[in-house]
């Protein structure tokens, strides 16, 4: 009788400990989870861009809060500086977003930083934008682009058929976080300190060495065989950056490099890419530091030469 006691409590307390062990809940997709959130029901933000850039000289910069991500000695030696604007870091600036109701303007050396950070903060609820071209377009002084223009790889390019895209498995996401607006935070922690730490490559590295990466040219059909393209680059059309489209191009493991005629468009889809779980690189300056002049457009104008 006595083991027999023994042997129903054992049974009572396995019955209570099991149950606990498994509370039936799966666990949560963050990926899933975020990117549902971001893409909303029209895509979101990054694929319903409209007129995020903007030239300097096009606007009154009065009507903007303006954020400067170059240093501190290059903002404070800044010729005819603009009225009002506040020198930043990608982490300062949404202290500074906070603060204001005018829509934010946000620039730095060439407008590459500038497009990055503007993303980060349209992915906030923020009213962003990025100055074209940075502040080359401000002072000849400031010209970061003129010496980044060339045709150096004029001869490496082609004008084949793209390859049909590939198909990965989307990234896993692991911040701990159960909410959307929780993940989105830690995600773009995460994206500030992957681009400090190096998301722009030279063109020349890219072409010198293509078989290494998932390679995707931002453009239509139309440009990617109209001006040619890096060989072996995947052709991706724009506003397709969407899980029921082309999200799983991206390779999750990393390796991906994404460019288009500037790189400002490509450095704001990556920091996009980047929140969401991806690493991909921007090819610097774009197509203008490969065949610039091929492009009848969407190409520094060289206005101090």
């Amino acid at each position: 009788m006595k083991h027999n006691h023994v042997l129903v409590l054992l049974l009572s307390l396995i019955l209570v400990i099991i149950p606990g062990c498994d509370n039936g809940e799966d666990p949560i997709n963050e990926f899933e989870v975020l990117v549902e959130y971001l893409e909303g029901t029209d895509g979101g933000y990054i694929n319903n861009m409209g007129s995020w850039i903007v030239a300097e000289k096009s606007i009154d910069t009065d009507d903007y809060l303006v954020l400067d991500l170059r240093s501190a000695d290059a903002f404070s030696a800044t010729p005819n500086p603009i009225s009002g604007a506040l020198n930043v870091t990608m982490t300062t600036m949404f202290d500074e977003a906070a603060k204001t109701t005018k829509p934010i303007l946000v620039t730095c050396y060439s407008g590459q930083s500038a497009s990055f950070a503007h993303t980060l903060l349209q992915l906030k609820g923020y009213d962003a934008y990025t100055m074209k071209f940075g502040m080359s377009w401000h002072d000849e002084s400031l010209d970061k682009w003129s010496g980044q223009c060339s045709d150096q790889h004029a001869g490496d390019l082609v004008k084949t058929a793209s390859p049909a895209l590939p198909t990965f498995d989307f990234p896993t996401l692991v911040t701990g976080k159960e909410t959307a607006e929780e993940i989105l935070d830690a995600r773009i922690t995460a994206a500030i300190s992957a681009w400090g730490g190096g998301l722009l490559v030279s063109a020349s590295d890219v072409i010198d060495n293509t078989s290494a990466y998932n390679l995707m040219n931002y453009w239509s059909e139309t440009d990617y065989l109209g001006h040619g393209h890096i060989n072996g680059a995947y052709q991706l059309t724009p506003a397709t950056l969407k899980m029921s489209e082309n999200l799983s191009s991206f390779d999750p493991k990393g390796g991906n490099v994404f460019y288009c005629y500037t790189g400002q468009t490509a450095a704001a889809s990556i920091a996009y890419l980047t929140v969401i779980g991806y690493d991909v690189k921007s090819i610097k300056y774009g197509f203008n530091n490969m065949h610039w002049t091929e492009l009848p457009g969407h190409k520094w104008p060289k206005p101090y030469k």
